[in-house]
Order: C-alpha cells, then structure tokens, then sequence
C-alpha cells in the first residue's frame, strides 16, 4: 500500500481502493464530477497495477519536485493513464523526461474539453499553473454538447449513486459566441426515442471542438500563459484527420490503433508502449510552453 504523502506529487495512503477510476468520481459543481482525494485504482484490465490519486484529488505524477513550472496537461482517460501505473502515463513519463518541471495530470476518465477548459480556468484564477497543453480525441466532439452517445452513458444507476447531477457542454449564441451552459445527466427519454435524425454532423462538431480550443487558448494568452493543444488516438481516422485539419496548431501526437499501442481486445486506451510514444511527441509542446 502507497505511504502517505507530503508532497501532491508523492504517494498516499489509500483509503479506499477500487477497480475502475469511475468509481472513484465525485460530484463536482463546475466540472460535474472529479476524482476523490487519496484513493487508489487497481483496473481489472492488467494485473500488478496500482493507480494513486494524490491528496490534491488528481493522478499522482511520480518524482515530481516541489519547484519549478508547472505544465497543465488537459484531458480525459488517455492523459489520466487508464491501465497503466503511475510512472507508465503520459505525464509519468514527461515528469521523468523534463525532471526541472512540475507536470500536473488533469485528466479525468469521460470528461471533454469543455471540462478541461474550465479547469484550466480554475487553475489561472488559483495562479497554479504556468504552462497549458490540452490533449483531446476524436470522441470529445461528442462530449462537448449534449450528444445523445455520451448521454445514454450517464443513463445507469451507478452515475446516479456517485450524485453526479449535470455536465458543462458548449452552446453558441447568435452572435457566434461561445458559452457554456449545463445539462441533467438524468435524459430517461434517450432510452426510448431515437433522436439521431435531429443531430448535427461531425463537421459541425468538429467546428465547436475548435471553437472551445480556440477560447481555451484566448483565455491562456489572456493570463500570460503559452498554450498547446494535441490529438491522441486514430480509433476513427477520418475524424481524426478532419479534426487535425480543422484545428490550427494541433498536434499529431497519435499512434496506431493496434494491440501494441493501444489495451486491445479488452480495452481502447494506449498501452505501456503507445504512451511512451504519444509522450515524446508531447515534449515538442512541454518546451514550448514553458516559460
């Protein structure tokens, strides 16, 4: 068992260990739900691995120091390592290969980037980051409004027993502006009705992914920070090369959706390997946004 912690980037003790990350969520009122302070993970999908959330309630990033810059790295289950231990993630593997640097994990398993840019938000108003990187993939064009697919999953009593209530997505005023508005989890009505002939395409959610990147960067410029952002994953290559495409300055930092990068059969998230890579295809954007 994790000793305790002293530091955010240190181990701690465990006080509840579980086998998924999800069931380690708690409600959160700006980003709907986080992740519970001090817990641990030990996935069913690979043997021999413990996942520690520090006392901060976030993956814990080993050997980080306790000065230095701090690099934001913004995402979902592929930036919080689902699978993997903590030295195996990606910002596991930034810390190791940036050591001067404090990298924060702040991916959190089925959040989007409608989340992560209010996190990052949360992070400037606390003045406790220094550098941005938002990492996305092709599915958070359905996380960032309400879109049926990612809906139906909060349709199960396990979301209603962890009190989740709502999810932050993004609407566009007449004015083209964007702005955020949030969602009841609770749609029973997604159950019995096919609403799939009333949504927009993907490239009309792919134009809202870049729109929300697009203001996730005017807010970090705002406060003086450098932003980034990158794609992980080619699950559906067509999306992915539409969303590179449409994204200024995003970088490729995917790798092939096979059995030795990816968990496959049991799982889609990057294995050992294919962190490893979407890491050293990340640090081009660690050295640039560090001031």
């Amino acid at each position: 068992m994790p000793q305790t912690a002293t530091t955010p980037g240190e181990p701690v003790q465990a006080r509840r260990v579980v086998t998924r990350p999800r069931l380690l969520f708690r409600p959160d009122p700006v980003l709907g739900w986080a992740l519970s302070p001090g817990h641990a993970v030990r996935p069913k999908i690979r043997s021999g691995v413990l996942q520690t959330i520090d006392a901060e309630g976030w993956r814990r990033v080993p050997n980080r120091p306790s000065t230095g810059p701090r690099i934001g790295v913004y995402g979902c289950s592929f930036v919080y390592g689902t699978g993997l231990t903590d030295e195996e993630t990606v910002c596991g593997r930034l810390q190791a290969a940036r050591p001067g640097l404090r990298i924060l994990n702040r991916g959190i398993g089925g959040q989007g980037t409608v989340q992560n840019l209010l996190q990052m938000r949360r992070d400037i108003a606390a003045g406790a980051v220094d550098g941005v990187i938002f990492c996305s993939i092709a599915d958070h064009r359905f996380r960032i409004v309400p879109h049926p697919s990612r809906m139906r999953a909060f349709q199960n009593g396990e979301w209603y027993r962890l009190g989740v209530e709502h999810v932050p997505v993004a609407r566009h005023a007449p004015d083209g502006r964007l702005r955020i508005v949030y969602v009841p989890i609770w749609q029973p009505a997604l159950g019995v009705a096919d609403v799939s002939v009333f949504l927009p395409d993907d490239f009309l959610l792919i134009r809202t992914y870049t729109d929300v990147i697009a203001q996730a960067r005017a807010d970090a410029t705002a406060a003086g920070l450098s932003f980034a952002a990158a794609l992980l994953d080619r699950v559906q290559p067509e999306v992915s090369e539409a969303m590179l495409a449409a994204t200024p300055d995003l970088l490729d930092a995917t790798v092939p959706y096979d059995e030795t990068h990816h968990l496959l059969p049991r799982d889609a998230h990057p294995a050992p390997l294919g962190a490893e890579k979407i890491a050293d295809r990340l640090l081009s954007l660690v050295d640039r946004v560090t001031p």
